[in-house]
């Protein structure tokens, strides 16, 4: 006799990994561009958060289509799943060319420079 579902156990865990992975990517960009004096919404295709949170969305949709009961539902988180690896292998490639983030700005360097911080007041 077999008390767990160890499928649905490993699939659970897959949605709850992905997303956990997403947190953190989310988190770490966070305060890094903080940090950085650069607002978020410019720094969220850096590859640094594109990479992991990519993969972790890449499983989410794995456990979605997993577990999904119709074959159109199924078909539909397979592709996103395929195509959040596609988006994880591309940043990857970005990376290995341009660096994992780019440089600190220097203060003041340039107009776009200086739109990425935020106000002092």
């Amino acid at each position: 006799m077999n008390l767990i579902d160890w499928p649905a156990v490993v699939r659970n865990a897959l949605w709850i990994v992905g997303l956990s992975i997403v947190l953190a990517a989310w988190s770490y960009l966070s305060w890094l561009a903080a940090r950085r004096g650069v607002r978020v919404w410019r720094a969220i295709d850096w590859p640094m958060f594109a990479a992991p949170a990519s993969a972790g969305l890449a499983l989410f949709a794995a456990s979605l289509a997993w577990g999904a009961t119709r074959a159109w539902e199924r078909i539909l988180w397979i592709f996103l799943a395929a195509a959040f690896l596609a988006q994880m292998v591309q940043a990857l490639r970005q990376a290995r060319r341009q660096g994992w983030s780019p440089a600190p700005a220097a203060s003041g360097t340039s107009a776009q420079n200086s739109a990425d911080r935020p106000s002092a007041g």
